[in-house]
């Protein structure tokens, strides 16, 4: 907040016109006039947002402070939008004006305010001695409160609490993630992930023209990112909650209250735009948009739970040096499920039904978890210490607990974050969910009881496979630490851009292959066909290398005969097997995953080189 003060022997105003932003008065604030005042003229700024009552404490005591040096009797309050370019919305001008004139009032200070929002008149007689015209810039350095410390237990099946230092349970994973966050032991640097490779293989990279951490793909990385979008989708939609399904904006206005009361708890990592009137946070999840529309909604009790879901483009400022290609990005894809819920009861119930189908993703694809569960006080695991004791006993498992510091007005209460263990030894967040307290009355999201009394619900956040990009890191991890054991590495057949190529022998051969080829697409399989004039032994290589799940060479002898010998990339072996084998063994592996067809096209010799 900027402010212009003058010692003035009298100063007068009268309210002329309203502006569209202008705060209801009633007659005694249209004109006023004060003698022997100090004025302060104040410019509310946009960096005050957030920020009201650390500026107003600030910038009270100091001119209370100048009154003093300067023998002022009163004071009197000016709203002025001149003194700086960059104003803070509306509502938070006029909060300030009204947290200093009643902290002013509360000291025994006999202080007017002008109104806020209003065409005025002034007239204004300054005393011009050297101290009589000031100016001030008050940014409310906000006082350190003790919160207590954060702390850290290993909590076991059983309900007993470890101490960290003396536990020496765990499995690899589990001892990563506590050395990390509890222990705050750094990891040595273990060089490149291996992982990387792959991304490069099926072209999943940085884009060099955008910002740090946005990334890009080309057909094969596309392809399977919207392989996993479709995927996050059909879980959800299988899971048995009433769901809607939703789209919205990914740009939101911190005018509005909400909004930048939601950001303000997301701290630093905000992507902001401004303009020239306006200031946009770019969300950081599905919240905004899903809890803008629900506000709007008629909710009766009967209807609870049910779900509401985006694959939510979102945008963390995450450091330039932190970032890493598909894990850590500062524009990501969240499959964003909110569970609303009647009450804690329900919550819980919902919880453990969200928590046992992120273990089975993570076991369909070959992994495991260990949790990190955050609480938001002693409270908060009081009341839902049963919960949290059946998650550990379902899975068998100790959990690392986080109390966050006590007192602070969290609007979360449980947060549990499901960690894999990587190739080179870290401990990686994938799959996550929360219980929310506070977003529904902050977002004015209300249901009707049986009293038809409005009461604001509790809300689950869940990414149930973690975001598009760290699903894609799980499996492309997986696969290298499957290299790491002797095996051929491998992705998952549905997820696979090509699950069979056709290599030919000779031009010849082209079209009885794509005769085949054919069959084996109208099954909803992809499948490619090299037809180029390359040797046999260079085809089978470039397949290999391009982790075709599938290998078949098209001569003289397979088109004549029903059989074919097929490389499988899996077995890392040769089989025989018919066509119609072929199909049917690949749709087993298939099942019910999503499809969709190639993104390039299906003869190599029509492909470009990337």
């Amino acid at each position: 907040m900027r402010a212009l003060l003058i010692h003035a022997d009298f100063m007068e105003f009268e309210v002329k016109k309203a502006t569209p932003v202008a705060e209801e008065i009633d007659d005694d604030m249209r004109r006023g006039r004060m003698d022997e005042v100090l004025v302060a003229f104040l410019t509310v700024e946009r960096a005050d947002e957030g920020n009201v009552t650390a500026v107003a404490k600030e910038a009270t005591a100091d001119i209370l402070a100048i009154m003093e040096r300067v023998g002022a009797a009163r004071l009197m309050l000016y709203p002025y939008a001149h003194l700086s370019p960059d104003l803070s919305d509306p509502a938070t001008g006029i909060k300030m004006l009204r947290s200093m004139e009643s902290m002013a009032k509360d000291l025994g200070v006999e202080v007017e305010r002008g109104p806020f929002g209003w065409y005025k008149t002034f007239t204004i007689s300054c005393k011009g001695h050297p101290l009589s015209e000031l100016s001030r810039d008050y940014e409310g350095k906000e006082e350190e409160k003790a919160h207590g410390e954060e702390r850290f237990y290993v909590l076991t099946p059983d309900g007993d609490m470890v101490d960290v230092e003396s536990y020496q349970g765990g499995d690899p994973c589990f001892r990563e993630m506590l050395d990390k966050e509890a222990l705050k032991k750094e990891a040595p640097s273990a060089g490149e992930p291996k992982y990387l490779r792959l991304c490069r293989k099926f072209g999943i990279q940085w884009e060099s023209m955008s910002d740090v951490g946005h990334m890009s793909f080309t057909s094969d990385g596309a392809l399977m990112f919207d392989l996993v979008a479709d995927y996050s989708t059909q879980i959800v939609n299988e899971m048995g909650i009433p769901l809607y399904m939703v789209k919205g904006t990914n740009m939101f206005s911190l005018d509005e209250p909400p909004v930048r009361e939601h950001a303000e708890l997301f701290g630093d990592r905000l992507y902001q735009i401004k303009t020239d009137k306006h200031r946009f946070v770019m969300r950081y999840a599905a919240c905004h948009q899903q809890f803008a529309m629900m506000r709007n909604w008629n909710i009766s009790y009967r209807q609870l739970p049910f779900g509401a879901f985006e694959v939510a483009d979102s945008y963390r400022l995450e450091q330039s040096g932190e970032t890493m290609l598909c894990f850590r990005t500062r524009r990501l894809n969240m499959p964003d499920l909110h569970v609303i819920c009647r009450d804690n009861d329900q919550a819980q119930e919902n919880f453990l039904t969200l928590d046992g189908r992120i273990y089975d993703e993570v076991h369909r694809a070959d992994q495991d978890y260990e949790m990190l569960i955050n609480l938001s006080s002693q409270q908060a695991f009081e009341e839902n210490r049963d919960m949290i004791l059946d998650i550990l006993k379902a899975h068998g498992k100790p959990a690392l607990i986080h109390f966050y510091p006590e007192g602070i007005n969290y609007y979360w209460t449980v947060n549990i974050e499901y960690h894999i263990l990587d190739d080179i030894g870290r401990a990686r967040e994938i799959g996550t969910v929360q219980i929310d307290v506070g977003n529904a009355e902050r977002f004015g999201i209300t249901y009707a009881d049986e009293d038809g009394k409005e009461q604001h619900p509790v809300i689950l956040h869940s990414a149930v496979i973690g975001t598009i990009e760290r699903y894609l890191y799980m499996l492309l991890d997986r696969a290298v630490q499957m290299e790491a054991t002797g095996q051929v590495g491998h992705l998952p057949m549905w997820i696979t851009p090509e699950q069979v190529r056709l290599c030919t022998v000779s031009e010849n051969h082209v079209a009885g292959a794509t005769v085949i080829a054919d069959r084996i697409q109208a099954a909803g399989i992809r499948v490619s066909l090299d037809d180029r004039g390359e040797t046999v032994g260079k085809k089978i290589r470039a397949a290999k290398q391009s982790w075709a799940s599938h290998v078949i060479v098209i001569g003289d002898r397979e088109l004549e005969a029903e059989e074919l010998k097929v490389y499988v990339r899996s077995e890392n072996t040769d089989r025989v097997m018919t066509v119609d084998a072929l199909v049917e063994e690949i749709r087993a592996q298939i099942s019910c995953m999503p499809f969709r067809p190639l993104y390039q096209p299906r003869e190599l010799s029509r492909r470009v080189q990337f």
